[in-house]
Order: C-alpha cells, then structure tokens, then sequence
C-alpha cells in the first residue's frame, strides 16, 4: 500500500541520529574554533549563557536564544556573537565527513551522509510513501545529503530543491583540492522534491541583501557568523527572505493528506510555527498525522489541539520506528 500526499515534517531529533546536538546540548560539545577571535567570542558566549542559567533554571537553550534574537539591544549577549557560535556548533564537522582538507568545506552538500539508519529510512519514505514534500525547522544538511542534490538511481534518490526560493538554485563551491587555476565550482539543485527550511540553513548566506547559496558550510564560519537562520521563538515576524518559504510550506501542508512529523516537538512558545500548521489546518486538514518520538504521547495533545479532527497514530522514534514504518505501509 502506498500512503498518498504526504508531508514530511523534521526537528532536531532527526538530525541526532547523525550525532548532531539536541536543543540541550548546544551550549555543550564540541565546536571548530577557526582562529583566536573566535575562541574569545565562543567563550563570551559560554559565560553569557552560564550566566542567564542561573537566573533561569527551568528554560533551556531555545528561550535563551529566542530571548537574545528578541532583544537585540540586551546586555544578555549580542545576537551577531551568538549566531557566530550555534552555526560552528552545527556545522563543527561530523567525524565521518574529516579528511584532508578545510573542514569549513566538509560535509557538503554534494557528499552523501553514508548513514544506514537514514538509508532504510530514506528507502521506506520514498517507496512506500507518496513524498510531497519535506519540511525541517533544522539548519544542518543532513536532509540534502540523504535524498541528494540531484536526483540519483543507483540509491533510488530524487533530489531535492529548496521551496519558495526562485529556480535555478546555483550553489557556490570550493573546489577540492583548491588551486588557483580552480578556486571554485558551482551545482544546480535540481531534483523533485521540495525541501522547505522554516528557520533558514548553515549554508544559506547574503550578499548585498541577496539570498546566496552554497554547496558546503563557509557561512557558518564567516567573521560575525554569516549563516542566515532565526530561532524558534514566542513572536517573530518572518524576514523578507523567509516569508516565500514559509507561504509555500503552507500551501503544500494544507493539501497533504498525511503529516508525518519526526524528531519535532511543536513547541508551546513557538506560537509563529502553531500559527502557520493552524492557517495549514484551515484550507484543508490532513486525515492522519504520524507522530514518530519517544514522547509520542505527549505530543499528541499538541498536535490535536492543531488539527482536532485528525487520526493521530504514535509511532517509536527513529531508529525503533523503522520497523513499524515498513509493517504499517505493507498492510
């Protein structure tokens, strides 16, 4: 049986599975230090952090930065040093994608993230499942690199393009191994499948107050942290470069038939996110949503207070729902 129109929705749990960090663990971890500059402002930001921990013992690390991006004036930390210091953080390369080159060019796009969890995952999605879209409030590249930049038949691997941002997609590239002859190289995202990214990418950057895209990481480790991304937040208005994204990904949730959400906990104080799945819900509700997490079940009441009507099924979180995936679209 395939299980049309459906919609797939990502969080942070998704990307742990690669060994990338948790909402709880950003302040803690490893994290590429790229010069003396960076090492000072890193550490500026530890102390910032430690500090408004004390003072908020029950918020974690998404209010703490929510708070910053809020108050740009605040004395808390500057949002610049912050973002400088969460993209190195997500884009400190993964062990696997190490070798002899720069490493703010590893992990790019073009590499395949060579993850036999995310193989059979990717390999269920795509075959019993009717994939319209995918949806991630995520920076990283772990989507791309699964379902590949363009599309690929020995894997059985679509491609993917970036929703609500104007084709061609060109993404800059630094050539490996570098030469002078040969600085650079350039890919086109041209595969089928959209992938819409609600809080911006690592590898998302701006010139002269253009969107610019790239193949690797480089903005993340740019001087006062170039990548464009926001946190998940109580208020925000959308930045002109995200609002395209954002209508697309809800016109798309509005015509699924299935929402499958993995690794993302619809948090109460990002009531911007709430409010596009509730404008999603009223121009046309989905009949199921599958919840795949280890708090499945906590999860649910959020999301029926989104869409009341909607069948809701708990499912294991990745890589115990593996199993249930392949059992429930072979019935």
């Amino acid at each position: 049986m395939i299980i049309i129109d459906t919609a797939l929705i990502l969080g942070a749990g998704f990307s742990w599975v690669a060994g990338l960090p948790l909402a709880n663990q950003l302040f803690d971890g490893e994290v590429l230090i790229t010069s003396r500059r960076s090492e000072e402002n890193f550490e500026e930001v530890i102390n910032s952090w430690n500090d408004w921990k004390k003072g908020n013992p029950f918020k974690g690390a998404e209010q703490f930065i929510s708070e910053v991006y809020l108050s740009p004036m605040s004395q808390i930390i500057s949002w610049t040093l912050l973002v400088e210091y969460l993209t190195a953080r997500l884009a400190t390369p993964l062990k696997h994608d190490r070798g002899a080159y720069e490493l703010r060019y590893a992990g790019r796009i073009t590499r395949p993230i060579n993850n036999p969890i995310y193989d059979y995952f990717w390999d269920i999605l795509l075959n019993k499942f009717n994939l319209e879209a995918v949806i991630t409030f995520n920076y990283d590249l772990i989507v791309e690199r699964g379902l590949r930049h363009r599309q690929m038949k020995r894997k059985n691997r679509p491609g993917v393009y970036y929703g609500g941002i104007p084709l061609p997609q060109i993404l800059k590239g630094a050539a490996l191994p570098f030469t002078i002859f040969k600085p650079g190289t350039y890919e086109e995202l041209t595969g089928s499948i959209p992938l819409f990214k609600l809080h911006g990418s690592l590898n998302w950057g701006q010139e002269n107050g253009n969107l610019v895209l790239y193949q690797d990481l480089r903005a993340a480790f740019r001087r006062k942290g170039k990548a464009q991304i926001i946190p998940p937040v109580e208020e925000k208005e959308i930045p002109k470069w995200l609002f395209r994204i954002w209508e697309s990904a809800k016109e798309v949730l509005s015509q699924a038939q299935v929402w499958f959400i993995c690794g993302y906990s619809l948090p109460e104080y990002d009531k911007a996110v709430r409010r596009l799945f509730l404008d999603a819900v009223s121009r046309g509700k989905p009949k199921e949503i599958l919840i795949s997490d280890p708090a499945a079940e906590v999860l649910a009441k959020r999301w029926k207070s989104i869409s009341p009507n909607s069948e809701i099924k708990l499912l294991p979180g990745l890589p115990d729902v593996l199993k249930c995936l392949n059992a429930m679209a072979e019935l």
